[in-house]
């Protein structure tokens, strides 16, 4: 059996992630890079992409969480999502999910990603591939179909596996192909598994670095046992060799989804890294921070193109939140001291004095930040425009470092 086949048969006896249709009202799965606002903020400068023209792909959709959260997002303005993966399974789940949700703006395809430059599909302006360009035989190969398919002006959000951060998987996955091959059936393999990450020795590097594999575990079960352990295909990436493969297919590296995991002075204050380049610091950031399991990061054809975001200071920008809704930010602003994020092993917190939270409170997508600051001018009189300006700078500082919050040109939503 091939490679290629091996995977084909891993996604067909074990749909990833696992979803139930059934359950798909519950919840909608979101996922960081299917975030529209985000990709308007980073790609398009705080444009509008709810447009009937606009199109994006979810590139190995797998069962679908991409694809149906960019579809929602896209449903009342009429742009449209496509989906493509080896699996049948997979795909019919996502179709599945898709219809409960009475979702008319996303189509599934199954194929191979190498092919959709000859499948005679109409170019996209964004492109999602999370977690599958490294379980392909040729990355690159995937990479350079992907980019065939972009818009010129368009741009893409990937993942691939970070190489220091599953150094234990790495391990672990080296035991595994001698004590649990292929050869034997997928029952018997997953609890060979089972039974040894059970028995492992406390001291075991494995043991030490469980953090690299446990939640994928928890969340996913056997299929995510099998994805981490027995993948027939994986491969992984540090920074610098992420440049260099973007280098190779001829796209540009925009910026990583989450900007504050590359900042080498953030993860060990008073590292030397002046006269640095910017590759370079993130490439220390990642060697300092040491358990980065994967890398999520913008792409595009030219840096040259990408228009710039709002000036921190232009007061007819609109402020709004990336990636949260109205019940996590009440939580976070009403309840707590400081806003607390963790994202792949690091900590952030935010200090909430009596400015911030007022600020904060006033961000709806709609206010612009000079509407923003006229209201509170009246609540802070005694801080004058200037230092109210020169704490909102640190305040956006702070949070866009992890992508929480954005400035558009305009509301990022009508309704």
């Amino acid at each position: 059996m091939t490679v290629p086949d091996a995977v084909r048969e891993q996604y067909e006896a074990l749909p990833y992630p696992p979803r139930d249709p059934a359950q798909e009202l519950r919840q909608l799965r979101t996922t960081l890079p299917g975030q529209l606002k985000l990709a308007s903020h980073v790609l398009w400068g705080g444009g509008t992409v709810l447009r009937p023209e606009f199109r994006a792909l979810d590139a190995g959709c797998g069962t679908g969480d991409s694809a149906i959260f960019m579809a929602e997002q896209l449903r009342h303005c009429g742009g449209q999502v496509v989906g493509i993966d080896l699996s049948e399974t997979s795909l019919a789940i996502a179709s599945e999910r898709a219809q409960r949700r009475g979702l008319e703006n996303v189509r599934f395809i199954r194929g191979r990603i190498e092919d959709l430059p000859r499948l005679g599909i109409e170019p996209f302006n964004y492109i999602v591939s999370l977690g599958v360009l490294h379980h392909m035989a040729d990355p690159l190969a995937g990479l350079a179909a992907l980019k065939q398919v972009l818009r010129p002006d368009g741009g893409l959000s990937l993942m691939v596996y970070g190489e220091y951060g599953r150094t234990p998987i790495y391990h672990l996955q080296r035991l595994f192909a001698l004590i649990a091959p292929p050869t034997l059936p997928t029952p018997q393999r997953l609890d060979i598994v089972k039974r040894t990450l059970n028995g492992l020795s406390s001291e075991h590097w494995a043991s030490l670095g469980r953090s690299a594999f446990a939640d994928e575990v928890k969340m996913h079960g056997d299929a995510g046992l099998f994805d981490l352990f027995l993948h027939a295909q994986d491969r992984a990436y540090t920074v610098p060799q992420i440049y260099d493969w973007l280098r190779s297919a001829g796209l540009d590296l925009l910026r990583f989804d989450v900007p504050i995991l590359y900042e080498p002075a953030l993860n060990l204050p008073g590292v030397a890294v002046e006269g640095l380049d910017g590759p370079t610091r993130q490439a220390v950031a990642e060697l300092l921070h040491g358990r980065i399991k994967k890398h999520t990061f913008f792409a595009c054809e030219s840096l040259a193109t990408v228009p710039a975001a709002p000036a921190w200071d232009d007061e007819a920008a609109i402020p709004d939140w990336l990636m949260h809704d109205a019940s996590w930010l009440d939580n976070q602003i009403e309840r707590r001291p400081q806003i607390d994020v963790f994202y792949e092993g690091m900590e952030f917190h935010c200090t909430l004095d009596g400015f911030r939270r007022n600020f904060l409170r006033l961000i709806d997508g709609k206010r612009s930040l000079g509407e923003i600051l006229a209201s509170l001018d009246a609540r802070h009189r005694d801080l004058g425009r200037a230092e109210l300006l020169k704490r909102w700078h640190l305040l956006y500082q702070s949070l866009t470092l992890f992508s929480l919050l954005g400035l558009f040109r305009g509301p990022f939503r009508d309704a």
